[in-house]
């Protein structure tokens, strides 16, 4: 077999060529999102990029480019202090060449000793291979059912808090002028919020997000929502992805939450439900009146570098490469 040479990605204008001619050959674009616009907004929008080099590993064989194992730049937040993280993405190697797929994952272990690296789309040999290098794991989460608009009524609506008399409600991430916090709780590695990542977010190429949030008369954020329209069985739903707090209790997210129940039309499209999702050491939704709750199956997986490897994790939907 022909010698294989793995190296860092280096995206110089002639290597994105390359890797996009490579792409669209294996992984022809379903949604018409082609690979520019996803690489764009990975690396050269995304706000993590400029502090954070890493973009993955190619594998060439005799100046061909045959295996791929992509990074997205992303930051989280440990003790007070931003914790460099990747987002795993973009799998693919070629039929020819599966022992590249292999030299891949081992160039992870070298990166995992510097940054925490989130899989969130492994496929189940990928799973398995995870597994072998000792990932942390994350399998199941909770998803509740609340019904939405004028279904609300008849179930729970009395339940929600009030909105802060002091907050104002914005649908715009570019309204947020700065966030209170850029973190909720420094006792667990959780994501760094920016005004820059919310932006980015809800910008992503393949999938609609939206925002919904607190701010006060200066535009400082306190609480936010993130959603993406769902179908549950042909339903049209709004499903939070990400909710957050800089408050001590849980009053203005439950607002917000109440809110997006009420009045799901805030968002472009209307719902007739709202769902989420919690993994299990998540409380949050465990107060809020349910119509429904069911337990279902993800692939959220975690390489963590030693100093990190024994901290408690705070895990959301809205992380890896779902939805970028």
């Amino acid at each position: 077999m022909p010698k294989l040479d793995i190296s860092p990605y280096p995206d110089t204008p002639t290597a994105r060529s390359e890797l996009v001619e490579f792409l669209n050959r294996q992984l022809p674009p379903q949604s018409g999102h082609g690979w520019e616009q996803r690489l764009r907004h990975w690396w050269d929008e995304n706000p993590a990029a400029a502090i954070n080099p890493e973009r993955g590993r190619w594998v060439h064989s005799e100046g061909r480019l045959v295996a791929y194992g992509g990074s997205i730049p992303a930051l989280h937040a440990w003790q007070e202090r931003i914790c460099q993280t990747v987002y795993a993405t973009t799998f693919c190697v070629d039929e020819h060449f599966h022992k590249a797929g292999a030299l891949i994952f081992l160039q992870q272990r070298v990166v995992a000793e510097q940054c925490m690296i989130i899989h969130t789309t492994p496929s189940p040999r990928v799973q398995e291979t995870l597994f072998k290098m000792g990932a942390r794991a994350e399998q199941t989460v909770t998803r509740r059912f609340f019904p939405a608009g004028l279904a609300s009524r008849l179930h729970g609506r009395s339940w929600w808090p009030s909105l802060p008399a002091d907050k104002r409600v914005v649908t715009d991430p570019t309204q947020v002028a700065a966030i209170a916090r850029p973190y909720q709780r420094a006792d667990r590695i959780e994501k760094w919020i920016t005004p820059e990542y919310l932006r980015w977010f809800c910008n992503a190429p393949t999938r609609k997000h939206h925002f919904l949030g607190l701010v006060d008369g200066a535009g400082l954020l306190s609480s936010y929502l993130l959603v993406t329209p769902r179908l549950v069985r042909g339903l049209r739903s709004w499903d939070v992805l990400e909710s957050f707090t800089t408050n001590e209790d849980r009053s203005e997210l439950y607002a917000l939450i109440g809110l997006l129940v009420k009045e799901p039309g805030l968002l472009p499209g209307s719902a007739l439900l709202v769902t989420a999702a919690a993994f299990p050491a998540d409380l949050t939704l465990d107060p809020p009146p349910a119509i429904l709750s069911r337990n279902q199956h993800v692939c959220h997986f975690f390489l963590f570098p030693d100093l990190l490897r024994q901290a408690p994790k705070h895990t959301i939907m809205a992380e890896g490469d779902l939805g970028l």
